[in-house]
């Protein structure tokens, strides 16, 4: 199973600000996005499946179908992903439960000494996959910091046409004055409190203008930085492909190896290997994909099916995972005693 990468992109809107009272000049900075490698993260070469070095990928779906109920077992939950065994567990029941409920039987039993293996393994994989999610995370906070900054600006903006306007007033009421030449002294004070008070809000208004254009400066290096890391994380992608090529980020493998004697099945080695999933809800999405394969059966096209070999990133925690029809009948068909 594979999840799909939308191309990161970041654009970053600054501004200069023009001295005294004056209107703002918008500039732009462009944050390059990372190279597009069809979508999915290149990732480093697995190492040979399971237990046995004879079990293979089987996307297309165990070879022994049907072989109910599976006893299954979380046999190795590697540390970074941060993740109880319990919780992997409650996870894995989830999803069985998804294809019970769709199929009416008892297909799954979590077992101390079950047959088929569940390991989560951390490698490559999940470097590269969390440095790209690392990287849509800091695009997403300057994007935020960007418009609480645009909303400043827009305030500042507002507040220097009201003091052009206040002090375009004053120096037509200083010149109404100064033309009659008897002005009296209560407005002369007037005036002259006014022009204080004005004095008093261009200093604020200056004051806040360095200080906004100081943080435009940071959001500046900080889009810079970041255009940087984009470069960078582009460049370990391509190297990635140039050393692995065609190798594509999994979520999940379901491994098999089927030993036959005299011609016929004597046993089946069955394993699942999750690499990677942002959040319970996306593992167990993952976890029933895997274990329809399992079950026998392979990827296919079915709009909003199970058993499609790839989702878009995000997609899979949107929505609870569920059996389609479509792949119950497939299921139905390929198991007549379900």
């Amino acid at each position: 199973m594979k999840i799909r990468f939308a191309p990161l992109a970041a654009g970053l809107s600054v501004f200069a600000f023009l001295g005294g009272i004056a209107f703002f000049g918008p500039g732009e900075l462009e944050i390059e996005s990372l190279p597009p490698d069809d979508a999915q993260s290149q990732v480093s070469e697995p190492e040979p499946f399971g237990e046995a070095a004879a079990l293979r990928d089987r996307p297309a779906g165990s070879l022994v179908p049907c072989d109910v109920p599976l006893t299954w077992r979380v046999a190795r939950v590697d540390e970074p992903f941060d993740l109880r065994r319990a919780d992997a567990r409650i996870a894995f029941e989830r999803a069985a439960r998804v294809w019970e409920d769709a199929v009416g039987s008892g297909l799954f039993t979590n077992d101390p000494d079950g047959t088929l293996p569940v390991r989560f393994i951390y490698d490559d994989r999940q470097r590269h996959d969390e440095e790209r999610l690392g990287l849509e995370a800091q695009e997403d906070s300057l994007d935020e910091r960007r418009q609480q900054y645009n909303g400043i600006q827009a305030q500042i903006q507002d507040s220097l046409m009201d003091l052009q306007r206040r002090v375009a007033s004053l120096n037509d009421s200083i010149r109404y004055w100064n033309g009659r030449a008897d002005a009296p002294e209560a407005v002369l004070s007037e005036l002259g409190a006014t022009g204080r008070e004005l004095d008093v809000e261009r200093a604020r208004l200056t004051t806040r203008m360095s200080e906004i254009e100081d943080v435009g400066t940071r959001l500046v290096s900080d889009a810079e930085q970041l255009r940087q890391a984009m470069e960078t994380s582009g460049r370990d992608a391509e190297a990635l492909e140039e050393t692995f090529p065609g190798t594509r980020l999994q979520s999940g493998t379901y491994g098999e190896a089927v030993h036959t004697q005299n011609g016929r099945v004597a046993s089946v080695t069955r394993e699942i290997r999750i690499y990677r999933f942002d959040g319970l809800d996306e593992l167990v999405h993952v976890a029933a994909h895997e274990l329809g394969h399992a079950l026998g059966l392979g990827h296919n096209t079915v709009p909003g099916g199970l058993m499609r070999e790839e989702f878009a990133r995000g997609a899979l925690s949107e929505d609870p995972p569920r059996v389609h029809p479509d792949e119950v009948e497939a299921l139905r068909s390929l198991c007549p005693a379900l």
